[in-house]
């Protein structure tokens, strides 16, 4: 997993949107790369566990996270946190909040929130920028 941008929302139902609405109430991860010594960490794990990855994909890595609140008011943002990527079970954690990769599910203390959706990564990253020319991020 790359850069990637996911937005989630509450509700009871999955967003299914082309790309980043106009208008709504959402939150917006736009979860970074790795840090160059995060990966060669990773690389090091790797080589020392003999290529046993179960303790690995339990414990996850972390990536630099810019977290975009946005409402019909505007946007708000980015805050910059640390999100974990837990690959067993398939976990997002970021910040107080977090997501389920499996079932899309947008949680905070185990309650579902909403659901969250993947989104076109270039079209995202474009409209991110031209909202933070527009000086409202």
């Amino acid at each position: 997993m790359c850069e990637v941008v996911v937005l989630c929302e509450e509700g009871s139902i999955s967003p299914t949107y082309a790309g980043i609405p106009a208008e709504g109430d959402f939150t917006l991860y736009y979860i970074q790369t790795r840090t160059f010594w995060s990966q060669v960490s990773t690389i090091w794990e790797w080589f020392i566990a003999n290529f046993r990855t179960d303790a690995l994909a339990a414990r996850g890595h972390t990536r630099p996270v810019w977290v975009y609140e946005i409402s019909d008011a505007g946007w708000s943002g980015p805050e910059v946190i640390a999100g974990r990527l837990i690959l067993e079970p398939g976990f997002i954690e970021l910040g107080d909040k977090s997501i389920d990769r499996v079932k899309a599910e947008w949680q905070q203390d185990d309650a579902v929130l909403g659901y969250c959706q993947r989104m076109p990564l270039w079209e995202s990253i474009d409209a991110i920028n031209d909202k933070i020319g527009e000086g409202e991020a």
